[in-house]
């Protein structure tokens, strides 16, 4: 695919002037630069680049010199893999000399890296053939692998041989199924076949980067169809994905088999072009069904039973997230969004008020959305449980907007008023501040501290009886 010469003009205007100093900087110094990956692609696309990565002919060495007599300052700790990184006020320049990898014995990182001069040698290490495009200092695409044409046809190749290219890095593997979920592209018959053929890789793979490209897969505004493009391959990481696909839930409120529901589901959790969607969200969201099978029953019509299969969910999400080394407060949230997604208390202020006192604020917030979310993905007759959720979310409003708390420690009355109305110092106080405030919730008193003080003699008056 050639650009004509208004095309080349646009395009290098999408090029930063902090970029393309520096890329004038190793043009004036006789060697090649180019900008070359993401950066291109998302310009071919007609999206503006968050961030530039530049190509060039000259050596690490070299770009250390022309930096330094230039008077930027950079910083070289990945020189060994041909990589320099300028630092600019406008953000940082990742500057990699044009090179060719050797053997990837740990499927991640090349064992040696030996430095070329050209295009065609560098572009034999890359991913992807959208990826493998390189734009001039003008403008002028370089395209020697047909990544424009790729991009045109909304198509992810491997830069040939697909299983050399995952057997040289198996995260390659996830990169194509995130860049499928964030550019809505399909994944090319034999790229997906090597992808499959090579998933048992991923083994060897850290937990925290599957568990970066996992995130970025979900996230993604195309994420369903990334998810049923590499289901197979995401069974190394979850095996329970390979159980749901096709798992017939034989229930009247569902119309989806267990994996074509969670698609829908995440497909239902808002996503923006800034913010993707929320990760613990979309994870929840993966993973919230995933405990079905295992507790799946059918009653005497026929019908299947699925009970307790918030907790197996619960169970599987902290089993992989653990494997995958996820902070601990990330897991704690999905796990407890996963636990919750199937809870619906009667929406009544009591008891509405008690269910949210129990949890953080943040969780409440994405637990309604994770509900909408499911309750749309149900069959018609399922989704009538979206009045109870609009009924629960009514009497949280009502709660709100009437000033009550939701922690003992937000009472209008304190350790010491207990103290001082006749219990000892130690854990019995902390027991009558908890029991106050469910006294408080059941609307017993109210949170003053004359109603709080008086209920709390009869307390302690009923406890010395």
């Amino acid at each position: 695919m050639e650009k004509d010469v208004n095309d080349n003009l646009s395009s290098a205007k999408r090029i930063p002037e902090y970029v393309r100093r520096i890329m004038k900087l190793i043009n004036d110094s006789g060697y090649q630069a180019y900008v070359a990956g993401g950066a291109v692609r998302d310009i071919v696309l007609g999206k503006q680049p968050h961030d530039y990565d530049i190509a060039t002919s000259a050596g690490p060495e070299e770009m250390i010199r022309i930096f330094k007599e230039a008077g930027i300052d950079y910083y070289d700790n990945a020189a060994k893999h041909g990589t320099v990184t300028a630092v600019t006020e406008h953000g940082d320049v990742e500057v990699t000399a044009f090179r060719e990898d050797g053997s990837y014995s740990d499927l991640r990182r090349p064992d040696k890296v030996v430095f070329k001069t050209s295009i065609e040698d560098d572009v034999r290490r890359r991913d992807f053939t959208v990826n493998a495009m390189y734009m001039d200092i003008e403008g002028n695409i370089s395209d020697p692998e047909g990544g424009q044409e790729d991009c045109s046809r909304h198509l992810i190749r491997a830069v040939g041989n697909p299983e050399k290219r995952f057997g040289e890095d198996a995260l390659r593997i996830l990169r194509g199924l995130r860049f499928c979920s964030t550019l809505g592209f399909d994944i090319e018959d034999n790229t997906l076949q090597a992808m499959e053929k090579c998933a048992g890789e991923l083994k060897s793979i850290s937990g925290e980067r599957i568990a970066s490209e996992l995130t970025g897969i979900v996230t993604g505004r195309y994420a369903s169809a990334a998810l049923r493009a590499g289901w197979r391959i995401l069974t190394v990481i979850i095996p329970e994905i390979g159980i749901c696909h096709g798992f017939d839930q034989r229930s009247e409120f569902h119309d989806l088999d267990v994996f074509e529901h969670t698609l829908a589901v995440i497909d239902n959790i808002p996503f923006s072009e800034e913010q993707k969607r929320d990760p613990e969200l979309a994870v929840a969201a993966l993973f919230h069904d995933l405990g079905k099978p295992e507790c799946f029953k059918l009653g005497e019509n026929g019908s299947g039973h699925m009970k307790g299969h918030p907790a197996a969910g619960r169970n599987i999400a902290y089993r992989v997230l653990n494997e995958l080394k996820c902070s601990g407060k990330f897991i704690m949230d999905v796990c407890l969004l996963v636990e919750l997604h199937d809870t619906y208390v009667h929406p009544e202020k009591t008891e509405v008020h008690r269910f949210m006192s129990q949890y953080p604020e943040h969780i409440l917030v994405k637990l309604h959305i994770l509900q909408r979310a499911d309750i749309l993905a149900h069959s018609p007759l399922g989704q009538k449980r979206i009045k109870r959720l609009e009924e629960i979310t009514a009497v949280e409003e009502t709660l709100k907007k009437s000033g009550a708390v939701f922690d003992v420690k937000d009472l209008d009355i304190t350790g010491n008023d207990i103290i001082r109305a006749g219990v000892p110092e130690g854990p019995e106080v902390g027991e009558v501040l908890n029991e106050l405030f469910e006294r408080y919730i059941d609307g017993m008193c109210i949170n003053s501290k004359d109603s709080l003080i008086c209920e709390a003699r009869k307390l302690i008056g009923s406890k010395h009886v």
